[in-house]
């Protein structure tokens, strides 16, 4: 390494090494993403009439607000019917005024109303900007001041999944990356369906790697990862939809070591004092028959520490939601029922429970002096105070609203400049006189210890961007990284001591010597860039990088030179749901429906072709849609600019819709589709100022089209870009019966007129 790389390192790590003397709270579980703050507590009683009410702001929701730079960040619903949307918004963390906020509506997801801002934001203290995981599925980079800085449609390009209940993750910040989670199936070996976390550069959004660490998920989870040194290496803690708890290198993804923990997906985030990981769940365990488990893992061991890697452990308490504290010594759990457990976190004795009320969801905040915030689901906001051998209650207030319903509290407190901010369903509020005068000594990560073992310098080489869609004839230039293999030296990539090769394999185009891949003109491609380096008499193969080529409109598809059996390179969603098959002497997209698969995730292709582009476009495709038992026939139809329009084959009806579970715009005309035979579906979104008109006309294929639109909708919150794409729902498939196909020819993708 040169010598202003190892200035440049040492830089870095006696800069991550440094202790702060900020009392911001910039990350979802503190500081320390521990759940402690290392002040003394503002505030040990309060009253909704005004005492040490700082302010109340009408902003509410489900999320944890984070305080940095003198600001509050949380993301929160907002607006009814057809303008119900997510946003992100900045509040005065002194007044609780509101300086900006960033409307921006949801769709492609099954996620519910009442559970949108589900993700806390993340702050990043070193450039000020602060990043939202959306309902969605957009990944923004905001500036303090609430520019757009940059943003990715992670459903739209990576294939993300989300459930109708809201379980999406908070990401986290660690040097130059901001890191997110997510169930995904997307294209090539990443169309298995599995749990990903997802790293990218926290300034550009570029993709710098991929893991997957486990098996099949479980369900559909929400821990959020925790960084530490440990064993004098970098790592990322994390809990996973398997329903195990991994160690990851937090430069490279890469796994450390695995703990089997839970047969089901696991909530709860971890928690790290020293070498320990701490971490719970309430399903059945992986090694018991017990429901629910409390456990401290020594997080320096490798491989699979299934067997010997527990210091201390509790079986039989359903710690499933709420997220653990640990502070003075001490571990503080809360369980699915709402009761408070204190271990010592060394030993694991228990030192104390305390009924707090019914549901436990939330996650406790500890203060330096022992005083305990918690807000139960319920309704109910309490201040405890850890006296020692026994917990008390110094106050507790309960939201009801005046219809008598439940102003419930799912998001957790925060402590930050001598005042908690905490967030119900219909307000933010902030208790304490602050000021933020006394400052309070904040450790920094511990300093990594380099790994000297010989032969490892150069163990570790990757390509960045790690994944990257370029259109015909665009380029884009790959840089090399190096790790260690304990992940505890990044280099710079400058130039390599060593020969490198270049190679393309299925990926549509050329790479040149310098690393700069270039598209090949024509349609769509998938495939990998891939390097090798030689460095003395040691060969090293490098983690490839996954390159996309999409056209720009306009374009069309017959699937005349795509293989039979095969599937469209680089669509998201199509693989195991679709093939080309062999129709009337030409080639076409068959929808496949098995009694193998007949959950509604495999039941329902929603196929996106192509990253998100700027609304304006017209998207028309030939479908044609089976009937099984002479009375079921599927759903099918396109997608455009975050609209789906569908051929409802048991409805006979043609629909228009974005977020069908609001359903947020949805309008039906009659329309009765013949199975078997084909038609041409024609959707256009045409932007009109701050609104939207949606069109669209179906009619048999071997017939004129119609001059007058079947369909014409004004949107007045409109979608305002995304994918194109293709949509159908196998209807009546069993695990007994397959259910009815579709087909899908001559997709076209145009600018409108």
């Amino acid at each position: 390494m040169k010598r202003s790389q190892n200035y440049i390192l040492m830089l870095t790590l006696l800069c991550c090494a440094a202790p702060s003397l900020a009392n911001d709270w910039p990350y979802w579980r503190g500081p320390e993403q521990n759940g402690f703050s290392r002040e003394n507590a503002p505030v040990t009683s309060w009253s909704k009439d005004g005492e040490n009410l700082a302010w109340r702001s009408d902003v509410g929701g489900r999320s944890t607000p984070v305080v940095m730079n003198g600001r509050l960040y949380e993301i929160a619903p907002v607006g009814e019917g057809e303008s119900r949307q997510e946003r992100v918004v900045c509040l005065d963390a002194n007044t609780g005024k509101k300086i900006w906020e960033h409307r921006f509506n949801v769709f492609h997801t099954d996620i519910v109303e009442n559970r949108v801002g589900w993700t806390a934001v993340v702050g990043d203290p070193q450039t000020g900007n602060v990043y939202a995981h959306g309902t969605g599925g957009e990944m923004f980079c905001f500036s303090g001041d609430g520019k757009v800085l940059w943003k990715r449609s992670m459903t739209e390009e990576f294939g993300r999944i989300s459930g109708y209940g809201g379980r999406l993750h908070t990401p986290i910040i660690d040097e130059d990356r901001v890191i997110v989670s997510f169930l995904n199936s997307s294209w090539g070996p990443m169309a298995k369906p599995t749990h990903r976390w997802l790293a990218l550069d926290k300034n550009t959004g570029e993709v710098i790697w991929w893991s997957a660490p486990g098996g099949a998920p479980l369900d559909t989870t929400y821990a959020v990862p925790v960084v530490a040194v440990i064993g004098g290496k970098r790592m990322l803690i994390v809990g996973a939809a398997d329903g195990n708890i991994y160690g990851l290198l937090a430069r490279s993804g890469e796994r450390v070591w695995s703990y089997k923990l839970s047969k089901r997906g696991l909530n709860s985030s971890i928690v790290v004092d020293g070498d320990y990981a701490y971490v719970c769940h309430s399903e059945e365990n992986y090694t018991t028959t017990e429901m629910g488990a409390v456990v401290c893992i020594d997080a320096t061991k490798t491989g699979d520490i299934t067997e010997d890697g527990a210091v201390w452990r509790h079986d039989g308490l359903t710690v499933g939601y709420a997220s653990p504290a640990i502070a003075n010594g001490r571990l503080y759990v809360v369980n699915n029922a709402a009761t408070m457990l204190c271990f010592d976190a060394k030993t694991g004795k228990k030192i104390w429970e305390y009924d707090m009320g019914r549901v436990g969801k939330s996650s406790p905040t500890v203060t330096a002096d022992g005083v305990i915030y918690y807000g139960e689901q319920t309704g109910m906001f309490h201040i405890l105070k850890d006296e020692g051998d026994k917990c008390v209650s110094l106050d507790k207030d309960t939201f009801e609203r005046d219809d008598n319903l439940v102003d419930e509290i799912y998001g957790s407190p925060v402590v930050a400049n001598g005042r908690v901010y905490f967030m119900t369903r219909y307000g933010t509020y902030c208790l304490g006189e602050g000021g933020g005068e006394t400052k309070v000594e904040v450790p920094g990560i511990p300093t990594e210890t380099a790994d000297t073992r010989e032969g490892h310098e150069y163990d570790d080489f990757r390509l960045v961007p790690a994944e990257v869609t370029v259109a015909p004839g665009e380029s884009v230039k790959f840089e090399i990284r190096r790790y260690s293999s304990a992940g505890s030296k990044a280099f710079a990539p400058d130039a390599i001591d060593g020969k490198i090769e270049w190679a393309v394999k299925g990926g549509h185009g050329e790479v040149s010597s310098d690393g700069t891949f270039t598209a090949a003109a024509g349609g769509f491609g998938a495939g990998i860039v891939e390097a090798n380096i030689k460095v003395g008499d040691k060969q090293y193969a490098m983690t490839p990088s996954r390159v996309r080529v999409s056209p720009k409109v306009p374009y069309s598809v017959d699937f005349e030179n795509m293989p039979v059996g095969s599937v469209p390179p680089g669509w998201i969603g199509v693989s195991k749901k679709t093939d080309i098959l062999e129709m009337d002497g030409g080639r076409v997209l068959r929808k496949i429906t098995s009694m193998k698969f007949p959950s509604p995730p495999f039941m329902r292709l929603r196929s996106y072709v192509g990253p998100s582009i700027e609304g304006g476009y017209t998207v028309q495709c030939d479908l044609m849609g089976q009937a099984k038992k002479k009375r079921f026939k599927p759903d099918m139809g396109l997608i455009n600019s975050r609209y789906r329009m569908i051929a409802m084959g048991m409805g006979d009806v043609l629909r228009v819709e974005s977020w069908s579970p609001l359903p947020r715009i949805r309008h039906d005309v009659k329309f009765k589709y013949d199975p078997d035979k084909w038609y041409t579906l024609k959707f256009e979104v045409k932007p009109d100022g701050d609104k939207a008109h949606l069109r669209g006309k179906i009619w048999p294929r071997d017939e004129a089209e119609p001059s007058e639109w079947l369909i014409d909708v004004v949107d007045s919150s409109p979608n305002t870009e995304g994918s194109p794409g293709i949509y159908a729902y196998s209807t009546n498939t069993t695990s007994k019966s397959d259910g009815p196909e579709n087909y899908y020819d001559n997709f076209k993708v145009t600018n409108n007129e």
